[in-house]
């Protein structure tokens, strides 16, 4: 009977013990999934931040991706036009669909029906909207002087570890956007701006740079 005692003793103390550990470790995984969700954002947000205040040497390298030192795993890119911004959004849906094909053929099913209402707003057709769209922006950027006034639609998409045990390796993608003047993009002064229009024919003052409100996408999870 002691014995039994004794066993039963043990059981119930492994239960509990096993239990708290499990509430514990789920506790651990919230945590630090909304740590990284934080400081996806922060990037994020410091990162378009510099790209609306032009504060940089030479233009950003739209889709290159460029790991974040400070923090293991963090990485980002920025992504500048109406196209490479939707394919971008794209990417952030497709992640969010996982594995459900049905999730993914709704994705492919928006992204077609927006190129669609986009041409119309041209006045082209599908094809000519597709083709117009594989203009490289950068072409775009050099052959008009930057303006305070002309703006690109640009995307920042941080990506870092999803911490779930379920989906080992994957990672999860936060994205927000704005449009901002290819002023900004370009990061030259308004000084320079005005002598490279001055140089191409174009007697337009530019001043400093502005931007719209930003949006705020995230997939994953």
């Amino acid at each position: 009977m002691l014995l039994i005692e004794a066993l039963v003793a043990m059981l119930i103390v492994a239960v509990v013990t096993i239990t708290f550990i499990g509430i514990r470790s789920t506790a651990l995984i919230d945590a630090t999934r909304a740590r990284n969700w934080r400081l996806a954002r922060e990037i994020a947000e410091e990162r378009l931040s510099t790209l609306q205040a032009g504060a940089h040497e030479v233009p950003p390298e739209s889709g290159t991706i460029f790991p974040i030192d400070k923090y293991e795993g963090f990485s980002f890119k920025i992504v500048l036009g109406e196209t490479a911004v939707a394919n971008a959004e794209g990417e952030v849906a497709n992640e969010a669909a996982g594995d459900d094909a049905q999730a993914q053929d709704r994705v492919e099913w928006d992204r077609n029906r927006e190129d669609m209402r986009r041409a119309r707003e041209r006045g082209l057709t599908a094809q000519e909207f597709e083709d117009q769209q594989l203009d490289d922006i950068n072409d775009r950027l050099a052959e008009n002087p930057p303006s305070p006034d002309d703006f690109e639609e640009c995307a920042v998409l941080v990506y870092f570890p999803k911490f779930d045990p379920d989906f080992e390796g994957q990672q999860e993608i936060l994205l927000i956007k704005s449009r901002v003047s290819t002023l900004a993009i370009s990061g030259l002064t308004p000084e320079d701006a005005s002598a490279l229009q001055q140089a191409s024919g174009n007697a337009a003052d530019p001043t400093a740079a502005g931007s719209a409100p930003f949006g705020e996408q995230a997939g994953g999870g």
